[in-house]
């Protein structure tokens, strides 16, 4: 599996990330989307990709394990409400990995939402 498969997987079975976008079977139905949202996407939902990987070296040579950087940005429709969204994810993830910055909420004067970013940092 990858790591954003297991992402997915992991945001989609969480009860706090169900709670604010849903659980489906597809991105569409739970607002959960790799790299971009369609759109015609509405709030809240989360987008999340793949912004660095590197492969781990040893001293005995390149192993099968990389350290990859996964940045979810949550979108909704006020400051506070893009801020739970970033919880329940961060909640989600606790343990799983190493959570490395969290952006205060930005607000998109075309889209009129609210976003707020996490970076995390994964071996895979």
């Amino acid at each position: 599996m990858s790591i954003s498969t297991d992402l997915y997987a992991t945001l989609n079975a969480n009860a706090g990330v169900q709670a604010i976008v849903g659980r489906g079977t597809s991105p569409q139905t739970i607002h959960l989307y790799p790299s971009d949202a369609p759109e015609s996407a509405s709030v809240p939902f989360i987008v999340y990709e793949v912004i660095s990987g590197t492969r781990i070296t040893t001293i005995s040579g390149v192993g099968d394990m990389a350290n990859e950087l996964i940045q979810m940005s949550c979108f909704d429709s006020t400051a506070d409400l893009a801020r739970a969204l970033a919880d329940a994810a961060y909640d989600a993830l606790e343990g799983d990995g190493h959570q490395r910055n969290i952006s205060g909420a930005i607000f998109d004067e075309t889209t009129r939402e609210y976003m707020v970013t996490l970076d995390w940092s994964f071996l895979a």
